[in-house]
């Protein structure tokens, strides 16, 4: 999983006119978008996510810091986010040894 944030830039929907254009939603992308399945974005440690109709394209490269992908509904702008680097480990120490042991 990797840290991002969509925006939703253009609705196709038909029933209602662009609904949640401009929304954003921040989580962490399951795996990098798949012509044909719907992309997931876990929003919080609850559960809550935000599951898309299934992807028609995507436009920009994985190694990329932005790319944008089409569904069926919508357009979405993809901002990847490097994570936070883990504080360095805490250098290995032996214990000490006792003559006679």
């Amino acid at each position: 999983m990797v840290n991002v944030t969509a925006r939703k830039i253009r609705d196709h929907g038909r029933e209602r006119p662009a609904v949640g254009v401009g929304r954003v939603y921040s989580g962490f992308l399951v795996s990098y978008p798949v012509v044909g399945r719907g992309m997931v974005i876990f929003r919080d440690p609850n559960g809550h996510r935000m599951i898309t109709t299934p992807v028609r394209r995507v436009l920009g490269e994985p190694d990329q810091e932005t790319v944008y992908v089409e569904t069926e509904n919508s357009v979405y702008r993809l901002t990847f986010h490097k994570g936070a680097a883990p504080p360095p480990a805490p250098p290995a120490t032996t214990p000490p040894t006792h003559p006679g042991e």
